[in-house]
């Protein structure tokens, strides 16, 4: 028998999904196993900086939109990734970002902060994808030199 919860069920039946995220994604807005996040179903369409909830295959994906295509289509991206998904419909989109708790704070995504927060880290990508593509250099070379370092010790 499978006890599975589908989302998508529980939004129909309840109006509002409540559980804890999983994933870094999303990091650092959400943290991996800590914040607890509140998902309602989608009325109408979204606006850019709304987080959806989608399905990838069997898999859950809370990622924020980046553009809005005047099809009804989506670019999405989690603020801890570097790929964009293109292209993403409102068929796909199971619900939405409708606030979150961060311990006791429950943080609400019409507030000042939150706006300035998800803005600034749109804005701040080219930023933030070149100092993960150093990042992944340097690792690279530090890989390369404990390498070598071991080779010479044998």
């Amino acid at each position: 028998m499978n006890t599975e919860v589908r989302i998508e069920d529980v939004l129909r039946s309840e109006g509002v999904f409540v559980c804890t995220t999983s994933g870094v994604s999303m990091y650092p807005m959400l943290r991996d196993r800590r914040d607890v996040v509140v998902i309602k179903p989608l009325s109408g369409s979204l606006k850019k900086y709304d987080v959806p909830l989608y399905r990838r295959g069997e898999k859950y994906v809370l990622h924020r939109v980046i553009k809005v295509h005047g099809n009804g289509s989506y670019n999405i991206r989690g603020d801890n990734c570097v790929l964009t998904e293109k292209n993403i419909t409102e068929e796909n989109i199971i619900g939405v970002l409708d606030g979150f708790w961060r311990g006791d704070k429950k943080i609400e995504l019409d507030s000042f902060g939150y706006k300035l927060y998800s803005r600034i880290w749109v804005l701040m990508f080219p930023i933030i994808r070149f100092l993960k593509y150093l990042r992944g250099i340097a690792a690279g070379v530090l890989r390369k030199l404990r390498k070598g370092g071991k080779e010479g010790k044998e």
